[in-house]
């Protein structure tokens, strides 16, 4: 093991390289060098597998000596030795990417060298959960959540330059015949060679990325006219109708391109992706192999904003919300241990909307805040209702959105909403977003503790979707992981989706963290998951959401027998046979 030792003390690199010696069976190449400036240089020409700091240098001090180490090469992992048993700083360092932190000289060779190796080894799990989370492992491509925040950075740049850029929305005409007659295999290899293709026809500067499926993305800053975007999409269908066989077989793979501009079409990422998606559709309809730029109908989409913003001020007035209940299962024990909370509209007039059609109005209208606690409330009486009935209740989750999370006296009402109520605490559990918690890391820890002071449990929702990190896992004091429904949906079916789920669940377990696998729907994906020691699972293979009155006959000790077959069972039914009917 090749390790760089950056210490300007003699007699404490002294002290080390004897420690080591005196360790029977260890192999360590030990290079010293006494500044920073000299550590910087040889890791631009020799990079070692370990760096070994102190962080009081002749040359540089604190922080600044682990931030320099890191940009000179991010991928080195690095092992503090400090002369200070601080804990408030160790934590601080520990945040900003460093593997470990030692003080010099508590401990023996062995002890270092454990640290040593498992400064490697989270090194290496961080940047492989790094890498899953944010590329595509079949082709090599962003996916679409690190492509979304490229988006983000892009607009951002684009804004502050008064310039345009072009979004590229890319579809594969006639893929699925590709593998319904040659095969999955060999529509993976027209995925690559797709993917090749238009990284060979744009320019270095240019984002690519895969979507998912036969969908992939472009964009492309800084673009003059409408014209260049319109040259640069006929490039992107030129390059890709050189798909013409896969393993010697002959092929007919064309394109189809949606073209979204910013600003001009919109100035949010969402909907600027919506909008290419769109006009990749119109190309579609218009006989394939071609390509449309976006046309936006913003007077029918702000009717319906405003429509919808006005329909959910009244509904919140009016009571016209209810709370469904989707149940969460123990893999191991199979029995009912909690339940999620959602949010249901049946509108007077337009009927049942989907959350997906109102939520995000109330997240950027703002009426979400008060449905939030709203939300929280109704959750802590149902809590209280099935405790005075002497149900052994199980606990609940709450969704918690980024503005109601973010409101000084957030914890201030949730413990008067707890108080008045009368619920329990511990049986209460929020579930909140990797983006929300990184936004502003110490206001999230600050508040994540005061929620943890009241008594609550503290989740990650869609965890590996997000900006995941190990480091900010030791600081928040989270106590469950719940792994996000897109890469259980991807059980059997890629192997992406397998490997950030196992992922997850082997770094959860070492961090003593519960698992939660959401959006189960097969068996084959609650086998994988239970086999890699997933805790606790919820989807539609156990039960839908389900309204409070249909759920007391189904608490732990109510529970008829035979209501629930073995969940090993390949002759599965529900396990809430009955409710979902």
């Amino acid at each position: 093991m090749k390790a760089l030792l950056v210490e300007d003390d003699e007699n404490d690199a002294a002290l080390l390289r004897g420690l080591f010696k005196r360790q029977a069976g260890i192999d360590i190449e030990l290079d010293h060098v006494t500044s920073l400036e000299a550590a910087v240089n040889r890791l631009a020409i020799d990079v070692p597998e370990i760096v070994l700091l102190d962080l009081n240098l002749p040359d540089s001090s604190g922080l600044n000596s682990a931030q320099a180490i890191q940009n000179a090469n991010p991928d080195v992992p690095i092992v503090v030795l400090s002369g200070h048993d601080d804990e408030d700083f160790a934590i601080e360092i520990l945040n900003h990417g460093v593997q470990d932190y030692l003080v010099k000289w508590e401990g023996n060779a062995r002890t270092i060298l454990r640290a040593i190796r498992y400064a490697i080894e989270r090194k290496r799990s961080e940047q492989h959960l790094n890498y899953l989370a944010h590329f595509d492992r079949l082709t090599g491509l962003a996916n679409r959540q690190h492509f979304h925040d490229q988006i983000e950075k892009a607009i951002a740049r684009a804004k502050r330059a008064k310039r345009r850029l072009a979004l590229f929305f890319i579809d594969l005409d006639n893929f699925k015949i590709v593998n319904d007659t040659l095969g999955h295999d060999a529509g993976d290899k027209v995925l690559v060679s797709a993917g090749k293709k238009l990284e060979q026809c744009t320019r270095a500067g240019d984002m690519i990325a895969r979507l998912g499926g036969d969908e992939f993305a472009v964009l492309v800053e800084d673009v003059g006219e409408l014209r260049d975007a319109e040259a640069i999409g006929y490039n992107l269908l030129h390059a890709l109708s050189d798909l013409t066989e896969v393993d010697g077989r002959p092929i007919s793979v064309t394109a189809s391109v949606g073209i979204a501009i910013f600003p001009t079409d919109n100035c949010n990422v969402g909907a600027l992706l919506k909008n290419a998606d769109i006009a990749m559709y119109q190309a579609k309809e218009n006989g394939r192999n071609g390509l449309r730029f976006f046309t936006e109908e913003m007077h029918s989409e702000l009717l319906n904003y405003h429509r919808t913003e006005n329909d959910i001020r009244k509904a919140i007035d009016l009571q016209q919300f209810h709370l469904e209940f989707q149940p969460k299962i123990d893999l191991e024990s199979h029995e009912l241990c909690g339940l999620e909370a959602l949010l249901r509209w049946n509108h007077p007039v337009r009927g049942r909307i989907a959350p997906m059609d109102f939520i995000p109005i109330a997240e950027s209208s703002g009426h979400i805040v008060p449905l939030g606690y709203w939300i929280i409330e109704q959750a802590c009486k149902h809590l209280q209702a099935w405790q005075q009935l002497g149900i052994a209740v199980p606990q609940i989750s709450v969704n918690v959105s980024a503005p109601q999370f973010q409101q000084p006296d957030f914890h201030r009402k949730v413990r008067a909403i707890l108080e008045q109520t009368g619920a329990t605490p511990e049986l209460l559990e929020f579930e909140l977003t990797e983006g929300l918690l990184m936004e502003d890391t110490d206001s999230a820890q600050g508040c994540l503790q005061r929620l943890k002071s009241i008594g609550l449990r503290l989740a990650i929702d869609d965890f590996g979707t997000g900006h995941s990190c190990l480091s900010y896992l030791r600081r928040f004091p989270i106590d469950v992981l719940k792994i996000d429904k897109s890469f259980v949906s991807d059980i059997g079916k890629s192997s992406d989706g397998e490997a950030i789920c196992a992922a997850i669940i082997s770094m959860a377990q070492n961090l003593n963290l519960e698992t939660v696998a959401e959006g189960i729907e097969t068996q084959e994906q609650l086998a994988f998951l239970h086999g890699h020691g997933c805790n606790i699972g919820q989807g539609f293979l156990f039960s839908k959401p389900v309204r409070a009155d249909q759920l007391q006959d189904l608490f732990p000790g109510a529970i008829h027998s035979d209501s629930i077959k073995s969940i090993g069972d390949t002759t599965r039914i529900r396990l809430l046979e009955g409710v979902c009917k």
